[in-house]
């Protein structure tokens, strides 16, 4: 970004672009803090410069400083500092953040990439269309976005979700199949959409399906963090539609924690890069060797 313009210009919000990216100049100042937060170039608990130094390293009025830390407050990247003293970067160790933090921190990024494997995909394509969103009101600008999504296969016989008294009735997993083919379908399109109307130059979406179910969900997130949440089995009450039945079923359920699991990054350990080398292999087998296609219309 430059930073040898002066002020803010007629542009007291920071909303207006950068040298013609479309990129709001106050996300460019983000993005930056963002990149140094990340990489440990400023550590946890260490305050960031103070806002007339950003004001100053960036050539950008106050109001664009403000909103740029508040956006990486939103993510959890910072902490309000004591007034008059600058805010300071958070401490992540022992936070787990809900899925859209991470995918909200993964649509900053020019060439956006998730790997995923999960049971129907409903997390997932609630934050990605809240980033879809984003991006048609300009405030994001990926230049390509590629998603690989690995589901239970539609036809294999999974041993859950089943009806408590009665393990061979169908509507159990029908149910599950229908809300595999709703959210994985809303995913699709939320994203090819982007393409469509000229908001991303490449956006790629494939969804396939392997005969099993999760015992875990995985998110690779960017080719750099791999993501792990894990599901147990519960016993609840499924409200059967169109027939308005209530059937007590076995079925898996996610409290939505996912855990860092592996994650590569440069000057990181051996060790750091031959666990994400194995995520990354667990999931590009499956996909190459096992998975198909998976219809998402009936």
């Amino acid at each position: 970004m430059a930073s040898t313009t002066a002020g803010n210009g007629g542009d007291p919000e920071g909303t207006g672009d950068d040298g013609g990216t479309g990129t709001p100049r106050y996300r460019l100042v983000a993005d930056e803090l963002r990149a140094m937060i990340l990489d440990g170039r400023i550590d946890q608990g260490r305050p960031l410069p103070k806002q007339q130094q950003l004001q100053r390293r960036y050539g950008v009025g106050r109001s664009t400083v403000q909103s740029a830390l508040q956006l990486l407050r939103d993510e959890g990247l910072i902490e309000q500092g004591v007034p008059g003293r600058a805010a300071r970067v958070a401490h992540q160790d022992g936070q787990l953040q809900p899925l859209a933090h991470h995918i909200a921190r993964a649509f900053t990024a020019r060439h956006v990439s998730l790997d995923v494997w999960s049971l129907t995909v409903e997390t997932l394509s609630k934050a990605v269309q809240n980033q879809a969103t984003e991006i048609r009101n300009g405030e994001q600008r990926p230049e390509s976005i590629a998603v690989r999504v690995l589901l239970p296969d539609l036809e294999a016989p999974h041993p859950y979700p089943r009806c408590v008294g009665d393990p061979a009735d169908p509507r159990p997993l029908q149910r599950l199949r229908h809300l595999i083919r709703t959210y994985a379908g809303a995913l699709e399109h939320s994203l090819t959409a982007l393409a469509e109307d000229r908001l991303v130059p490449d956006v790629r979406v494939e969804v396939r399906g392997i005969p099993t179910i999760p015992g875990e969900k995985r998110y690779i997130i960017n080719g750099t963090e791999a993501l792990t949440g894990f599901y147990s089995i519960r016993r609840a009450t499924m409200y059967n539609n169109p027939d308005g039945a209530t059937l007590d079923v076995l079925e898996l359920h996610s409290d939505g924690s996912l855990f860092p699991s592996a994650r590569r990054a440069p000057g990181g350990s051996a060790l750091d890069d031959a666990r994400f080398a194995q995520v990354t292999q667990w999931f590009d087998t499956r996909w190459e060797q096992v998975a198909t296609p998976l219809p998402l219309s009936d």
